[in-house]
């Protein structure tokens, strides 16, 4: 099973547009303290003052975070914009897994503690019944996320299909 983290996501599953609008989601919906570390991390790693950054419009922030891909230090970055990519831009496709799931959710977000994760059987046949409605490096791309940001039987029920939608 492939160890995924924000930065191989990025890199690996997400081509240039699609890692662009995931980037540009972290900008226009993340909360101002993950928005101003990330203006930090970005002030400090590329020598300009803070300031500086804060002014650029969403585009261009979205481009230097782009430029930050293998650096370790903005993993958390990275990890909060796929979050905020899936759950504003792809909702329609995590309601549709969580429905199939019986997850219950408002929108494709998760709104109950009390729950139980998808088997790696589930995740399949989840696939299998929505690949004709989603795009398949979508998929691979939320299935990778969900594994990350939810960890656990998550992880360890996505991974190995995000490894089977590679080949």
């Amino acid at each position: 099973m492939t160890e995924w983290n924000g930065r191989r996501i990025l890199k690996e599953l997400a081509d240039s547009e699609r890692r662009r609008r995931i980037l540009l989601a972290f900008w226009r919906y993340g909360d101002v303290g993950s928005k101003a570390a990330a203006i930090v991390q970005l002030a400090k790693a590329l020598h300009f003052r803070d300031e500086t950054i804060r002014k650029m419009p969403a585009e261009k922030k979205a481009e230097l975070l782009a430029s930050r891909l293998s650096a370790p230090e903005f993993e958390q970055t990275f990890e909060t914009a796929l979050m905020q990519y899936h759950t504003h831009e792809k909702n329609e496709m995590l309601a549709a897994f969580l429905d199939r799931w019986g997850i219950p959710h408002v929108n494709g977000s998760i709104e109950a503690d009390d729950y139980t994760p998808p088997s790696p059987q589930a995740v399949g046949d989840a696939v299998a019944a929505l690949r004709d409605r989603f795009d398949r490096q979508d998929i691979a791309l939320y299935l990778a996320a969900a594994g990350l940001l939810m960890a656990g039987e998550w992880r360890d029920a996505a991974w190995p299909v995000v490894d089977a939608l590679r080949v």
